[in-house]
């Protein structure tokens, strides 16, 4: 068995303020710690359940915040960005799983703990065929396209209420409880490591029951943006079209090449407003 972790940083336990996830902010560095220590825990549980191969991808901001060093040394890592399949990378390896590690809720998704959808300053909304699509979604339809389960989900209690919602049958750990954007009531991080390592354990040993999260073709991405000024510099990419002042649209049977897309769009979106881009 083949397994992929998609390894996020918002939904760790101990994780509540944005500098918390920022490289160079004061606790930044403690809370890359966290984060690593819950990929352990991820990786352990795989390899309980009988796992011949674990592959992480690190996929918070720079995606460079792991501790490599400090990581099981049977797993392998991809590292840096910018990556063809930004969060979901080596996913199509031949995977026989992915999990979801420390993700969060959708932008906009009840008070859920940093709630956004990959470029938070920037973009309110996104839906894919006329539903909310945070990352858990977009992702999840990415690992469907490749066949692919999700087979479980950690984070605070609204992202597992969305996993839920969204993934029947795939297990949830929740490690937090959100009590505002900026705010967690956490489990002390040695539990919430526990609890990861069981539940990842658990979901994989049965596998044969969780099914590849699909979403019919075509697929419509559409996207709701802070600025009318983003949505007209996001017209100009061809196939782009602006389907209200603040929003615009992408339609297409190919999911990779939506998925693709919504990354050049953030792209995009990063250089009108001259901010840095990052992923997640």
């Amino acid at each position: 068995m083949k397994v992929h972790i998609s390894m996020d940083m918002e939904g760790v336990a101990g994780v509540a303020a944005g500098a918390d996830t920022t490289l160079g902010a004061p606790h930044y560095e403690y809370c890359r710690r966290l984060m690593t220590g819950e990929c352990n825990a991820a990786i352990a549980g795989c390899f309980d359940a009988g796992a011949a191969e674990v592959v992480v991808n690190d996929s918070h901001g720079t995606m460079l915040n792991l501790l490599q060093e400090e990581l099981d040394e049977r797993a392998r890592v991809v590292r840096g960005r910018p990556k063809p399949l930004g969060m979901m990378q080596a996913l199509d390896r031949g995977m026989d799983a992915t999990l979801f590690i420390g993700y969060h809720a959708a932008a906009g998704h009840g008070d859920g703990v940093l709630n956004h959808t990959m470029r938070g300053r920037d973009l309110l909304r996104v839906s894919l065929n006329g539903e909310m699509a945070g990352e858990l979604r977009l992702n999840a339809a990415m690992a469907g396209w490749h066949g692919v389960p999700v087979a479980l989900v950690s984070g605070d209690d609204v992202v597992c209420r969305e996993a839920r919602e969204t993934l029947p049958g795939t297990g949830v750990v929740e490690v937090k409880e959100a009590i505002d954007k900026y705010t967690a009531l956490s489990l002390h991080p040695g539990r919430a490591r526990q609890a990861i390592r069981q539940g990842a354990a658990s979901a994989l040993e049965r596998l044969a029951e969780i099914r590849p999260y699909r979403v019919d073709p075509p697929f419509a991405l559409r996207i709701e943006w802070s600025s009318t000024s983003i949505a007209s510099w996001c017209e100009g990419v061809p196939g782009v079209k602006r389907v209200s002042p603040r929003e615009v649209e992408y339609v297409s049977s190919d999911y990779p090449e939506v998925y693709r897309l919504l990354r050049v769009l953030l792209m995009v979106a990063s250089a009108s407003t001259g901010t840095p881009h990052s992923y997640d």
